[in-house]
């Protein structure tokens, strides 16, 4: 039973109702209408207020109305996406690739009403940008290499292969064309996210601080790069670790620098990890194939690589097909194939005794060399920044020997020694006749740069110490003393 019903409460109910109601009070002026009604609250706040501060209250006031900044030296967010908050809305590419002068690497295709209506907004292509803070300092010529390079690495230019070989000569700029690319690579994609998360850039031991210091130079310290060029086995070894094990989308260090031979001693430490790109400058040094520090590089997991070289053909075909192999290994076959296919047949096609089918074949079978590697190197000679650089004017000064120079060449012509070394018998010249040569253009330039081998009483060198001053020693009298100089006096026999 509800205890609503219960007896003792139902009696209590008609109580309640048998007693007269009361009427509640009212205001004096029952005129709800009347403009001089109290009004039901208080117009002025009613609340207490503090009369005085303390200067601690005054000091906590001030923290909090300042807002809130992330601890980190030099951080630069680049978004306003709240930590675990989904992203709304439609997706928009990181920078404008409407602005002037924008650099846009890839621009999703115009979609229909239809497809508008009809598609996942999550799901939506967008462009990728160059950062405006490099494409302003970009040449035509650096843009179109940036996104030559992009195209290759993304798999555009060539189906799964995702290399390339920038061949640009020297002063073009190629240091700058690859950090470009790969800070794009580390911040965005036409999916909205980073298409890479770490970088190891392989070069010479001379050239590991250049590209820190480039990258600091160009990035204005927005990307923290870890370069080592010294440093004990177990101290590097250390770091590397620490670097191969670092994931997430913004690692500490996402830029590697390493020399090729710390690369090559360390390589079991950095094949335990991917990594997204490699970038190897002087890449002609990995012309041969078969050596331990490409093998190393080989053995890294890494989908797209990047090799620089100003001169990626010095010798052979099969040195070219080397660097090529390394960027996009199999476009080319194997080393038997290749050769087979392709250096036979071009080399006998450049013998000069080849028969016509030999010289239609081989044309062949360059022709389609070239057009299979022209899809992945890029390659841009000097002559384009002909109008970049002022007017090159030479002057040609003559500097006449003087007469202890003139008297010491004639002796250290004249001498049996050199004589033996001009030729050897026969009218012809010997195998040091180089080294007499550059002796001469060393006597040309200053006789201090023959002293040692006059003091060491060599052959053709003896007769010379009577040109010099008693008790002479050149590191007394010269700071500096090159031999590199164009001056040599050519002895003509009448």
């Amino acid at each position: 039973m509800r205890r609503s019903l219960a007896p003792s409460q139902l009696h209590k109910r008609r109580l309640d109702c048998n007693q007269p109601l009361k009427r509640k009070k009212v205001l004096e002026d029952e005129d709800s209408d009347s403009q001089d009604r109290t009004p039901l609250s208080a117009i002025n706040n009613t609340l207490p207020s503090a009369r005085r501060t303390s200067s601690h209250e005054a000091f906590i006031r001030k923290i909090l109305a300042k807002p809130f900044k992330i601890p980190i030296a030099n951080y630069v967010s680049q978004g306003h996406r709240g930590l675990g908050v989904r992203r709304s809305g439609v997706r928009q590419p990181l920078h404008d690739p409407d602005e002037p002068d924008a650099l846009v690497l890839y621009r999703p295709k115009e979609l229909s009403a239809h497809e508008k209506m009809t598609v996942n907004t999550e799901k939506l292509e967008v462009a990728v940008v160059v950062d405006p803070m490099l494409s302003a300092v970009l040449r035509p010529h650096q843009r179109e290499g940036v996104k030559f390079m992009y195209e290759c690495v993304t798999g555009k230019r060539i189906d799964d292969n995702y290399g390339c070989i920038m061949a640009d000569e020297m002063g073009l700029g190629k240091t700058l064309q690859c950090i470009t690319l790969m800070w794009t690579l580390l911040r965005q994609s036409s999916d909205c996210r980073p298409t890479i998360e770490k970088t190891v850039i392989v070069a010479p031991s001379s050239l590991v601080k250049n590209w820190y210091n480039e990258i600091n130079k160009w990035l204005k310290g927005k990307l923290n790069a870890l370069a080592i060029d010294s440093g004990t086995k177990t101290e590097i070894d250390s770091k590397l670790k620490g670097f191969m094990s670092t994931f997430g989308r913004r690692p500490i260090n996402p830029v590697l620098i390493i020399s090729y031979e710390t690369f090559r001693l360390h390589a079991h430490v950095l094949h335990q990890g991917e990594v997204g790109l490699v970038l190897c400058d002087e890449g002609h040094r990995l012309k041969n194939c078969e050596n331990q520090t490409y093998q190393a590089l080989m053995g890294l997991k890494a989908k797209r690589r990047v090799l620089l070289s100003g001169t990626p053909i010095q010798n052979d075909l099969l040195e070219y097909f080397s660097l090529l192999h390394f960027v996009n290994a199999g476009i080319l076959g194997t080393a038997q194939e290749f050769r087979k296919k392709y250096e036979r047949v071009i080399l006998r096609s450049r013998d000069a005794d080849a028969s016509d089918k030999d010289h239609e074949l081989g044309k062949e079978r360059l022709d389609e060399l070239i057009s299979i590697v022209s899809r992945c190197i890029i390659r841009r000679t000097n002559d384009i920044l002909s109008k970049y650089l002022p007017v090159k004017i030479e002057h040609v000064v003559c500097c006449p020997l003087t007469t202890v120079q003139k008297d010491m060449y004639h002796a250290f012509i004249t001498s049996s020694a050199v004589k033996k070394q001009l030729s050897d018998g026969d009218g012809r010249l010997g195998n040091t006749a180089l080294a007499a040569i550059t002796s001469m253009k060393k006597l040309c330039n200053h006789p201090d740069l023959l002293w040692e081998k006059v003091k060491a009483h060599e052959p053709g060198y003896a007769d010379l110490e009577k040109f010099f001053p008693p008790g002479h020693d050149p590191r007394h009298v010269l700071t500096a003393v090159f031999a590199s100089c164009r001056v040599c006096i050519v002895r003509v026999k009448s």
